[in-house]
């Protein structure tokens, strides 16, 4: 059997792609191995409480977007709201962005952090090239020791030195000594940062977005997992024995994945650029919780190494996903990529900690749903772009275009998440003509 173009994943990404493809006239099937479209903009429920698959915000920026979320009829049930988040450190929480919100801190730490940001804006600025060296030379030790440095590498799991700068363009505010004072002051009330606003909706939790776009697409392959990709004669080989040629295909599958799923005999480049790549999984605690939420936040950064988890978010206070009287919790932990590690054991850790941090209580715990998102974060290291690269031109001279956060490896949001699949979808509609 032949389709001219297969989209490999049924995630947001993927589905934008089939989506757009079929509205200007050029069908596409799109293979996704879950029971449910969406990837991880999934929900599920679970004893009357709503769980997404970790936090699922949108941030929207771009008018064509939200028009284009119009046209699915669902711009209406997005609520927008003004970002609620802190960081808790020392038994206490200060606001988010920490570089301008350090009130909240005890005074010592809040000294070393305002002195230090007015040492690195007084000295002479350098062509930083990792990470830690970035942050030192804009922010200063005392940010860096307070949160950034714990922070990253508790969520990526690597050094501060091993990150590259390839990802802090949008997503790290950079203010200027005014704001940072005002910020130790207590002065500073304007929000900053891509995610200072988000929509999320109004009840069922991010799968409306997914759900909403399944429904324009006219070939979308439930439980259907592709355990094989031909290059050279141009098939995918599905679970149940079956082969579905193609002409084109828009892969959203994570990077590495998609590489192990080739059966043509691989050139050493690419399995070297296969073997650089490195991330990291996220274990996915959702509780459902008899009772308020115990903050206002929405969610919570946790930088301090004696914690397991990196954040915590109360869903629940951003939309009704809980009976009346309760409320959600999601805990994230981050893990290696290849550790084996006892997921129950670390849930039941992650639980624990949560409770001393004064931020749960055990008994009020009612409903679980334990997740392991794999893969959850690509680790931005110095050898990522090249490998990228080389796999990106390696795939598009073969027919394959890589589209989305992580068929492309990266970091990104929900917004480019249908950014990419335009492109991808332009892209295919411009070869076939």
């Amino acid at each position: 059997m032949t389709a001219r173009t297969v989209v490999l994943g049924g995630g947001l990404t993927g589905l934008v792609t089939a989506e757009r493809l079929e509205a200007c006239g050029h069908p596409a099937v799109v293979l996704e191995r879950e029971a449910v479209p969406g990837g991880a903009c999934r929900t599920e429920e679970q004893s009357g409480f709503v769980f997404d698959y970790t936090g699922h915000l949108l941030h929207i920026s771009q008018d064509d977007v939200a028009e284009y979320l119009r046209g699915m009829g669902i711009w209406d049930q997005l609520v927008e709201h003004e970002r609620r988040a802190a960081i808790f450190i020392a038994g206490r929480t200060t606001p988010y962005p920490i570089q301008i919100h350090t009130q909240g801190l005890p005074p010592r730490l809040r000294r070393e952090c305002l002195l230090g940001f007015i040492k690195a804006w007084a000295s002479p600025k350098t062509e930083s090239t990792n990470f830690r060296d970035w942050v030192l030379d804009r922010f200063g030790a005392g940010l860096g020791e307070c949160f950034f440095f714990p922070y990253n590498e508790k969520l990526y799991r690597a050094k501060a030195d091993e990150l590259s700068l390839d990802w802090v363009g949008r997503y790290v505010p950079k203010p200027d000594l005014e704001a940072v004072i005002d910020g130790a002051l207590g002065l500073h009330d304007s929000k900053v940062g891509y995610n200072a606003t988000f929509r999320y909706p109004d009840r069922g939790g991010i799968r409306l977005l997914a759900d909403a776009i399944a429904q324009r697409v006219n070939d979308l392959r439930l439980r259907t997992e592709v355990v094989g990709l031909n290059l050279s004669e141009r098939w995918v080989k599905l679970g149940d024995g079956s082969r579905l040629e193609w002409d084109a295909v828009v892969a959203t599958f994570a990077l590495p994945f998609l590489v192990d799923l080739v059966v043509d005999d691989l050139p050493d480049d690419v399995l070297k650029a296969r073997a650089a790549l490195r991330w990291v999984r996220v274990l996915n605690i959702a509780l459902g919780v008899d009772g308020q939420a115990p903050c206002p936040e929405h969610w919570l950064y946790f930088p301090e190494q004696d914690l397991p988890f990196y954040r915590v978010g109360f869903p629940s206070n951003h939309g009704r996903l809980a009976p009346a009287g309760h409320h959600t919790v999601s805990i994230e932990i981050s893990l290696d990529s290849v550790m084996d590690v006892p997921v129950s054991e670390l849930a039941e850790q992650g639980e624990r900690a949560l409770a001393a941090a004064g931020l749960l209580k055990p008994e009020a715990v009612r409903t679980r749903l334990i997740t392991v998102l794999d893969p959850s974060y690509v680790v931005f290291d110095h050898n990522r772009r090249d490998a990228v690269a080389l796999l990106r031109r390696f795939f598009l001279d073969r027919g394959v275009r890589l589209a989305g956060r992580w068929a492309e490896w990266k970091y990104s949001a929900m917004e480019d998440a249908v950014l990419d699949g335009w492109t991808a979808a332009r892209w295919i509609a411009a070869a076939g003509s």
